[in-house]
């Protein structure tokens, strides 16, 4: 069996999405899953014996295991450099919960920065985006999120974050909908402040995207 959870962060970080209070009960989450089976009028232990237990594993490893993280640690403190060229990731794997319906949303993340001293490895970005994400949290938020940590964290002079996600809230919703796809951007340091650099830095992230649009 995995560990019963993660001890929540303290709740001075900027951002973060929902705050958890107390850490990830797995018994009580197993318990919640067999209640929830009952209520829908489910009791087959043949098929559903163990889905309490596979249920508990995947919230607590994959779902919200974000909050057994925070964005310093994540990042990792890089190393100094003195170039100031972009550096950009595109196609980042990203999920989250949305807080209003428990339902997942899942899509790309596109994220760029300009170096204020220091670089920080590929992999530690997509650490980033995982440990925001991986937790109740709006892609509103999750982007805003990414691109402030990526400045007060990672010392950057600016950040633009573009996530694109399809939300299932939204595509179970009415009349069985299922082709939207959310688009949020944000932009943070020198990229919020002048409107050139942002245009030429929304090209660079999401080529096709108007860069007349007005910054988030």
């Amino acid at each position: 069996m995995v560990s019963a959870g993660h001890e929540p962060q303290g709740t001075s970080e900027a951002g973060s999405g929902i705050r958890a209070t107390r850490p990830f009960d797995g018994a009580a989450f197993e318990a919640a899953v067999r209640a929830l089976l009952a209520a829908c009028g489910v009791d087959d232990t043949k098929h559903m014996g163990q889905t309490p237990e596979r249920v508990r594993a995947l919230w607590a490893e994959r779902m919200l295991d974000g909050y057994g993280q925070d964005a310093a640690t994540a990042l990792g403190e890089g190393f100094a450099d003195p170039r100031t060229d972009v550096v950009v990731v595109r196609g980042i794997a990203v999920h989250g919960v949305c807080p209003h319906h428990l339902l997942p949303f899942r899509g790309k993340a596109h994220v760029a920065y300009l170096p204020g001293g220091r670089l920080h490895g590929f992999g530690r970005i997509v650490r980033l985006v995982d440990a925001l994400a991986h937790r109740f949290t709006y892609q509103e938020w999750l982007t805003r999120d990414v691109a402030d940590a990526l400045c007060t964290v990672g010392m950057a002079q600016g950040a633009a974050v573009v996530v694109e996600t399809e939300q299932l809230c939204l595509s179970l919703g009415e009349q069985g909908r299922s082709d939207e796809r959310v688009v949020t951007q944000a932009f943070a340091g020198v990229f919020r402040d002048d409107a050139v650099r942002r245009a030429e830095i929304q090209r660079l992230v999401l080529p096709g995207s108007d860069p007349d649009r007005t910054a988030r």
